[in-house]
Parts: structure tokens; C-alpha cells; sequence
């Protein structure tokens, strides 16, 4: 199962399995995997805009901001949406 995860989903769950064991807990709250992946570097991103408002202006990206599959994967169960992604 480990071979077919990517990369950052690896780094996830090594940082995951690093948080339980220095604080002794077995199950995390989503506060801690919020801060864990804030952590690792991921942020939020700012929302989409309307098409009349793209046209006008475009949105900016946040410093540091992760384009990965897995902040990919995080958004789209924010908007409802399954996201099927290849690398």
C-alpha cells in the first residue's frame, strides 16, 4: 500500500505518526491535523471568483502556497467535489 502513495502523502502521515507519538496520543483532533498541515506548509488558499470578477482581476496566490495533489484533494471535499488527479 506505501508504494503507491505519493510523496506528500508519505510526508503526511510520517508527520501524522510523529505528532502521536511525541504526545503520547493515539487519536488527534482536527485542530492538531489543521496545525500539523499548517506545519508542513500547506495553507489556505484564497476562494475562487466569479467569471466577471476574473475577467476584471485575478486572484492572488498566497506565499508559500502548496499546489499539490494532496491541498488539491483537501479542496475539493471542501467544495463537495471528487477530485481525481494523476501525477
Amino acid at each position: 500500500m506505501l508504494e503507491s502513495l505519493s510523496t506528500e502523502q508519505l510526508e503526511f502521515i510520517k508527520a501524522i505518526e510523529n505528532y502521536k507519538n511525541e504526545k503520547k496520543k493515539l487519536f488527534l483532533s482536527w485542530s492538531e491535523v489543521l496545525d500539523i498541515l499548517k506545519n508542513l506548509g500547506y495553507q489556505k488558499v484564497a476562494a475562487r471568483r466569479s467569471a466577471s470578477n476574473e475577467a476584471s482581476s485575478s486572484p492572488e496566490k498566497p506565499v508559500n502556497a502548496r499546489p499539490d495533489r494532496l491541498a488539491r484533494s483537501i479542496e475539493a471535499c471542501k467544495t463537495g467535489m471528487i477530485a481525481r488527479t494523476s501525477n
